[in-house]
């Protein structure tokens, strides 16, 4: 894993000593190197640049915006801030993040010297930054994120304070190795031995270029370019590198999930499917008292839910899921009586509808809500939908179930931790544990929980 303090005490003796050779190239000959311009040059303290350790020009790769607010993620001494500030201009804020205490001071300093007020720099580490949700426009960084142990979490933290569509420029350095086996014949590379790996030279933390397309894909992001490779180099096995991509909305990568896992599997296999789903439709009949009631079954997916419904003669059914194969999956399945069925091909979180539902069925949308800004949104709608008199049936895994479902992580609820999202305005009045045994015959443990309007 990266050793922070060999990282601090690095950049620490470059905040101090920047005139003092490390091995690898700085300065303003760097910067100019890596195509910073000459008005930036002109318009940034002459001192700043001395601090340019830049492996790359993360301006290069896109256009940032007049008003926009930007993070630098490991900021240092603040050289890209204050580039940042120039192109944001007054209307725009500049927020810069370092892990060395002593980079944030230069950082401060330097933003100072330059005059400008609209800049905030912050001591934190990349996967924990005190930043609201979708605040941010562009995360720039530059040689930074290769130095952190888990990369999964750093991206997952930038879609996090990323708006909607907000885009990503960084430069970093990646493992340009022929293979695993090849770094250990390349005399200057450490990184097969434990004890030597320097992390803080940007070595032992580097990825290849298709390692890092994939981490970020996976992180909800669209449109991952490796747009070029940089001559900044730290070892035989490492180079410069510059990547691009765009935030895809969080409803936006559930339904290209889900519409590839109906398009590509039988939906009678996955580990969730309900041959007979008993629980829901007895609870379903518990807690209505007309045929003609609302029902609305949340991720419905191709389940045989709504077959049942409509043998045991309820005529009111709303299917909602965010994947239109699956729905088109139920309605080619259900075939004549298709047309007595209401579809709403929609993320839960920005459903709406005018209609009043008697009960509100979710068997398993809940606890893949990762975020409590969607978990927020959920019991919005959840709450508005519902009649007065309504009852909602929620299903997760439970405590003892797994921790991930269909490749995505998921969400684990008690009573307690459930009761803890719901808010004033609905009640918890139930909760059962029910094993779910899967079409290969092993066992999943889930929570329902029965709730009310307050």
């Amino acid at each position: 894993m990266a050793d922070n303090k060999q990282i601090i005490e690095l950049y620490s003796e470059l905040a101090e000593n920047p005139e003092k050779d490390f091995g690898w190239e700085k300065g303003l000959e760097n910067a100019k190197a890596h195509g910073y311009t000459q008005e930036w040059i002109e318009a940034l303290p002459s001192k700043v640049w001395e601090y340019c350790a830049a492996v790359g020009n993360p301006f290069s790769v896109g256009d940032i915006p007049e008003g926009a607010t930007v993070l630098d993620l490991g900021c240092g001494a603040g050289v890209d801030v204050l580039v940042s500030r120039l192109l944001v201009g007054e209307s725009g804020k500049v927020i810069g993040v370092d892990i060395t205490p002593k980079m944030v001071e230069k950082a401060r300093e330097h933003a100072a010297l330059a005059g400008f007020s609209n800049i905030e720099i912050l001591e934190s580490s990349f996967d924990t930054i005190d930043i609201e949700d979708e605040s941010v426009d562009v995360v720039i960084s530059n040689g930074a994120i290769n130095l952190t142990s888990c990369k999964e979490s750093v991206f997952a933290e930038i879609y996090r304070v990323l708006k909607p569509n907000g885009k990503i420029y960084f430069a970093d350095m990646i493992d340009i190795s022929v293979d695993e086996g090849a770094c250990c014949a390349v005399e200057k590379s450490s990184c097969c031995d434990a004890e030597k790996e320097d992390w803080a030279n940007c070595v032992a933390g580097t990825l290849r270029q298709d390692e890092f397309i994939e981490i970020i894909k996976k992180a909800g992001f669209t449109d991952v370019v490796c747009t070029g490779l940089t001559h900044y180099s730290t070892a035989d096995t490492t180079q410069g590198a510059t990547f691009s991509a765009i935030k895809i909305p969080a409803e936006n990568v559930r339904k290209e999930h889900w519409n590839k896992i109906f398009e590509t599997k039988d939906y009678t296999q996955v580990l969730w499917h309900q041959n007979s789903p008993e629980f829901s439709l007895k609870k379903i009949k518990l807690h209505t008292e007309s045929k003609e009631d609302a029902i609305i079954d949340i991720g419905c997916g191709a389940s045989f839910l709504v077959d049942e419904l409509l043998k045991e003669g309820y005529s009111n059914i709303t299917l909602l899921d965010v994947s239109q194969t699956a729905l088109d999956i139920v309605t080619e399945r259900l075939g004549n009586t298709s047309d007595k069925i209401d579809y709403a091909c929609s993320d839960i979180t920005t459903f709406e509808t005018s209609k009043k539902y008697k009960f509100w069925h979710d068997r398993a949308v809940f606890h893949f809500l990762l975020d409590a800004k969607d978990r927020k949104k959920y019991f919005e709608v959840l709450y508005r939908s519902l009649e007065e008199s309504g009852t909602a049936l929620i299903g997760t895994f439970s405590e003892k179930g797994p921790l991930q479902c269909s490749g995505l992580d998921i969400v684990q609820y008690n009573e307690k931790k459930l009761k803890l999202e719901l808010g004033d305005n609905l009640k918890l009045v139930e909760s059962m544990e029910v094993i779910h045994t899967t079409p290969k015959e092993t066992e999943q443990s889930f929570r329902f929980f029965m709730i009310e309007k307050v």
